[in-house]
């Protein structure tokens, strides 16, 4: 018999676990518990992420997904009541090649559809919206003035504060080792329920395996630094992508956050830092914004990112 019950059992408290609890017991669903193996909410990749934001994707489930997610996001503090911070500086991508470009061009069109405001631009609209950014080799881009990016651990808080006071429980170094049924276990209790949700991020697909389930996710290092504050740019820049290098960057804390993946290395989970990777995303993000040689790093780290095979969540019973 197992030592509780309740009606779902939520395995991860990072954004997505957190929300998924608090949607439910805003819904009425109280009967909720969210496990997790760390210390606290969000510990995991949620703290890690460099806190994007967009709806500029190539299919119409991310699109939709995340211009809905938008409008809860600029919704929050409002209906949580938690004071955070969207900076909706926008997201813009850069092209180097024609054939980026067009692909530019067709998700435009595809996003346009969605009722996203995308403007096309050429190169001197990519100088005017980033004047930061060597553009002589930029053939133009795409932005969207609604996109933007906010500190992650902020919104995890306030949706774990929420579910708290709406009825949620939270056990929290609650590692699952296995399950009977609908019974999940960990290394201290044994917790039945009627449903279980896995919202276990970059592990779900490991934890689906230890559970009985086959779940298509795998994980993917992605490393990020952030700099000294740098005055001379114009903060907040927007979410400032080039397409043909992957790497990204955008305001932190007066500097620049800049990060990108390595696209040869094998799905792991390695979370610690290749300093030598970073000297060559330092020299990549030198090469397309020069003002970044007097920069200098204050902190870095890695992460994981959940991949799927067609890149869209993993849903249903």
């Amino acid at each position: 018999m197992a030592d509780q019950r309740f009606g779902v059992v939520i395995i991860g408290a990072g954004i997505v676990g957190a929300s998924i609890a608090y949607h439910l017991a805003r819904s009425g669903r109280t009967d909720v518990v969210v496990l997790d193996k760390e210390a606290a909410a969000g510990m995991g990749s949620t703290a890690k992420a460099a806190g994007g934001i967009r709806a500029q994707f190539s299919s119409s489930i991310n699109i939709e997904l995340s211009r809905l997610s938008i409008e809860e996001f600029e919704r929050f503090p409002q209906r949580m009541g938690v004071p955070v911070e969207f900076t909706q500086a926008g997201y813009l991508w850069m092209a180097t090649t024609p054939d980026h470009l067009r692909l530019f061009e067709a998700n435009a069109a595809l996003q346009r559809r969605h009722g996203l405001q995308i403007e096309v631009l050429d190169r001197a609209g990519v100088a005017k919206k980033a004047p930061y950014v060597r553009s002589d080799d930029l053939l133009g881009g795409v932005f969207h003035g609604r996109d933007g990016y906010a500190s992650p651990a902020d919104y995890v808080m306030g949706y774990h504060k929420k579910a708290k006071e709406l009825g949620v429980t939270f056990l929290f170094g609650e590692e699952v080792t296995g399950r009977d049924g609908c019974t999940v276990r960990t290394q201290t209790r044994s917790i039945a329920a009627d449903h279980v949700v896995i919202a276990a991020g970059a592990y779900s697909g490991k934890l689906g395996e230890q559970l009985g389930f086959e779940i298509p996710v795998t994980p993917v290092r992605r490393q990020c630094f952030v700099t000294e504050p740098m005055p001379e740019f114009p903060h907040p820049i927007p979410m400032t992508v080039d397409y043909g290098t992957g790497v990204y960057m955008h305001t932190e804390s007066g500097g620049l956050l800049i990060g990108k993946a390595d696209k040869d290395e094998p799905p792991s989970f390695n979370e610690h830092v290749d300093h030598a990777f970073l000297e060559k995303v330092a020299e990549l993000a030198m090469s397309r914004v020069p003002a970044l040689e007097n920069a200098r790093i204050r902190t870095g780290w890695g992460g994981l990112y959940e991949v799927t095979p067609d890149n869209h969540p993993v849903l249903g019973p």
